[in-house]
């Protein structure tokens, strides 16, 4: 009986079981068969045709580098309207066992169709930034990148990668990428597990030789919330190790002449490496001519931020977003440069070479002599050279924030249209749109003056009374407007907005519509996914400032991030207190950035502490480096050499680079709740405890002190005048003391003649050079404002010291409206002396008023 059912169970296999397994090729545990499938013709399909294929087959092999697959989909063109209907199932993707979900639209390209001449894929880095944050029911960012002519003809693909809230509803949220006005990337936002990449084919022909227009898009909405508050919930991270250009085979990077500079690009931080190899640095006739040259390569290369290395001999291998400098007499340069062109001996040389055809390019500055050379510099920055002292409309900040920010030097309105901002149709619950706009550095108008926002715009009745508009300046809120009737067109609508918040240099500006709905009171279950727009923003909307006073004033360390430094026509002096690399890279990345802020070189002279007088000086060295005095100069406390020196340098926890006013993930993933304390109950006092020495405290103020305290606070509200304000003098004498974990400080106060002394100082060289870099990317840059500034790590805002004793410093030809325009604002910060002196003419009226009434009246 036994042999018989064996018999049966071995037929039942062999005739049910196998067909089972045939529709997978068979398991195998080789560790070297390949992963791929197999010559032979494979079976038939056991399904019907078109059907969707069965799974891979099972190898125990290592998976390749690389990308794993995904669904193929042709290049993504423009839609109509954004697609807000669920995604259906796929059917043709094998499921993941492990990893970031992909997208339905990604096409991951094979890493052996995208290597280079040497095997390794020659790839991009397209962020300006360390990440880009879109948050927000919309958001955007552009900027613009730089190809060479053979990287935009060799063709590539483009690779995204983000992580976003958990919140985000996948079904009505795209991230776009849009391309020279063709949109390449259209995707739904479905990664809040981990960084989720694409990789998607750019249409040939899209790229272009010099610059293109890159420009991020992220609508997203709530999966549960309806409210304005859970519009904050709402955050993409595109992150920048994973975002960026991948080229097809064969591609080389060969820069042909210096109009291809800016295709250097950046790498995953968004800093530019400008590394210069020069023989014999200490010497000075290389150090002036060492730091004229990196400003002048920033300038041609329009970097967005360059930091400078300097060697004395080649350091090894060039990474992306670096450029090679080879600088010095042709004699020199000989044993350092194999194919050194004969023409460096007999003339100024400026010239792009490369040694292998996958070896990286790199910049050869030389000459026969040193006027040569000087020559040879002049060259590299001929274009910067020749807008010298030409007033600019706009500042080139195109290599991360596109379009240009405009300058304001006057009277100006300024269309949406022109900063970036189209007309967009709106179905949420709150429209933010941003811009941009920079005044210069002798800016003197925060006390009295008002911008104007000319509305233009519509809603529709569905939006409550109550809903309202907000504007922000530099994250402060500086004006509203409440909507106070259902539906309703704005035709060029005044809003104004205070010049409080606004400084020199680079301001931000965001618009905020906040709209009620009786809908999202309601929130019933997929309102978040209605597509029926509420409200409509129109580019023809401007912003107008009126004429403004223009003056400048001393000590301000704005003065050195709008580029307006050193004021008048002598140029300033750098000291450095030692002549080796890691000072030079200090002081030139310092060059490059205000170079790049300015549009031209720095005015600039180089010379030691005891030939400094009472011009313009900056001093760049260690704290220990620096003269024994000079920090009570610029009024900071000599107690930092102590605490400096007794204490550790902090750990740099965020080296910089990320996009973001208010930290990148905030305490996501930290495992710690945001805002909360836990208090041992022992610790807590009863309910009767605090009522009743609340109450004391109320009592031991008296009468007379809370109806001081009341009338204050009714003047501050309603005519914004303060104590402080009501006083001659608010300059104080007590030095500057910066927070303990400082790495970086700048300070800066004014001479007895007509300049200023700056001193920039850190715990040690290597330090300096670090944080330098840190300090100079352009975020953190435009925040450089006050007479000191201590930078600490981790930290995305600086510390500031306020200016407490200004001195005025004419940049303007005399004229009477500049003049009355200077005083009103002067007025309005001294507002004593502004009632003093007109008491004074009160006076002296009442006086010729009774001197002219006893000479010609008729007494009585």
């Amino acid at each position: 009986m036994r042999a018989l059912l064996a018999s049966l169970l071995i037929a039942f296999g062999a005739a049910g079981v196998q067909p089972a397994f045939a529709q997978g090729t068979p398991f195998s545990m080789s560790p070297g068969r390949p992963a791929a499938a197999p010559t032979a013709p494979a079976p038939p399909p056991s399904g019907p045709q078109g059907a969707p294929p069965t799974a891979a087959p099972f190898s125990m092999q290592p998976a390749p580098a690389g990308p794993a697959r995904s669904t193929q989909q042709p290049v993504a063109k423009p839609p109509a309207s954004p697609d807000m209907a669920p995604q259906g199932p796929r059917a043709t993707n094998p499921p993941q066992a492990s990893g970031a979900p992909r997208s339905d639209t990604a096409q991951l390209v094979a890493t052996n169709s995208v290597m280079s001449r040497n095997g390794q894929p020659l790839e991009r880095p397209l962020l300006p930034f360390e990440s880009v944050r879109l948050d927000g029911e919309n958001d955007s960012r552009s900027w613009t990148f730089h190809l060479t002519h053979d990287e935009a003809a060799s063709g590539a693909s483009i690779s995204i990668g983000y992580q976003n809230a958990v919140v985000v509803m996948p079904e009505a949220s795209r991230l776009r990428a849009v391309i020279n006005e063709e949109t390449v990337v259209n995707i739904p936002i479905a990664s809040a597990q981990g960084i989720q990449q694409t990789v998607i084919p750019i249409r040939a022909g899209l790229l272009r030789g010099g610059q293109n227009i890159i420009r991020l898009e992220a609508i997203q909405r709530h999966r549960t919330d309806c409210t304005i508050a859970s519009t904050y919930e709402l955050w993409t991270n595109v992150d920048a190790a994973s975002t960026k250009l991948v080229f097809a085979a064969g591609a080389t990077r060969t820069l042909r002449s210096l109009e291809d500079l800016p295709a250097i690009g950046a790498d995953v931080k968004g800093v530019t490496t400008i590394r210069v190899v020069a023989p014999k640095v200490y010497r000075p006739e290389i150090r002036d001519r060492l730091l004229r040259l990196v400003q002048m390569i920033a300038l041609r290369g329009r970097y967005a931020h360059p930091v400078i290395q300097v060697v004395e001999s080649d350091s090894g291998p060039t990474p992306v977003g670096t450029i090679r400098v080879i600088m010095g007499i042709a004699s020199e340069l000989r044993g350092m440069v194999a194919a050194l062109p004969d023409a460096a001996a007999v003339q100024p040389l400026s010239i792009m070479m490369q040694d292998t055809t996958n070896s990286p390019p790199f910049l050869v500055v030389t000459g026969p002599t040193w006027n040569d050379l000087d020559t040879a510099i002049n060259i590299v920055g001929t274009a910067a050279i020749n807008a010298r002292g030409v007033e600019r409309n706009a500042v080139d900040t195109a290599s991360w924030h596109w379009p240009e920010i405009p300058t304001v030097l006057g009277e100006r309105s300024i269309r949406f249209s022109d900063m970036g901002v189209p007309t967009q149709e709106f179905s949420g619950r709150r429209l933010r749109v941003r811009f941009a706009v920079n005044f210069p550095s002798d800016f003197y108008a925060t006390d009295y003056g008002e911008a104007a926002l000319m509305l233009d715009a519509a809603y529709t009745p569905a939006v409550k009374p109550g809903s309202h508009f907000d504007i922000y300046v530099n994250d402060r809120i500086s004006a509203t407007m409440t909507i106070t009737s259902r539906s309703g067109v704005f035709r060029q609508h005044l809003i104004r907005i205070p010049l409080k918040n606004f400084k020199a240099g680079i301001n931000h500006v965001s618009l905020e519509a906040i709209l009620l709905t009786d809908a999202d009171e309601r929130c019933a279950p997929g309102e978040t996914l209605s597509e029926t727009n509420r409200f409509v923003l129109f580019d023809s909307t401007s912003f107008d400032v009126p004429d403004y006073g223009r003056m400048g004033r001393q000590p301000d360390l704005a003065v050195l991030s709008t580029g307006g430094f050193p004021y008048g026509d002598l140029a300033a002096t750098f000291v450095l207190a030692r002549p080796d690399p890691l000072n030079y890279a200090a002081s030139g990345t310092l060059l490059a950035r205000m170079a790049r802020d300015s549009g031209e070189p720095v005015r600039a002279q180089f010379a030691n502490a005891a030939t400094a007088g009472d011009q313009s000086v900056i001093f760049i060295g260690t704290i220990d480096q620096l003269p024994p005095g000079l920090l009570g100069r610029v009024k900071v406390s000599d107690n930092l050499r102590m605490i400096w020196q007794s204490t550790p340098a902090p750990t740099n926890l965020n080296p910089g680079g990320t996009e973001s006013s208010n930290g990148l993930l905030g305490n996501a993933g930290s495992g710690v709740p945001s805002g909360r304390m836990t208090l041992d109950q022992g610790d807590l006092n009863s309910t009767e405890e605090i009522r009743k020495r609340w109450t004391e405290t109320f009592q031991r103020r008296g009468i007379l002190q809370q109806t001081f305290d009341t009338l204050r606070g009714w003047m501050e509200q309603t005519f914004n005048l303060s104590l402080a304000s009501l006083k001659f003098d608010d300059a104080t004498n007590l030095p500057y003391e910066p927070p303990q974990r400082t790495t970086l400080l700048l300070a800066q106060n004014r001479t007895s003649g007509p300049g200023s002394w700056t001193v920039v100082t850190a715990r040690t060289e290597e330090a300096l050079a670090k944080e330098m870099a840190r300090l100079t990317s352009p975020l953190l840059w435009s925040q450089v404002s006050g007479q000191a500034v201590a930078l600490e790590p981790a930290e995305a805002k600086l510390d500031i010291r306020p200016i407490d004793d200004v001195g005025f410093v004419q940049t303007q030809p005399l004229s009477f409206m500049n003049l009355r325009l200077v005083a009103a604002n002067w007025m309005s910060i001294n507002i004593l002396q502004y009632a003093l002196v007109m008491v004074i003419f009160c006076i002296l009226l009442g006086s010729a008023t009774y001197l002219l009434l006893n000479r010609l009246g008729r007494r009585s």
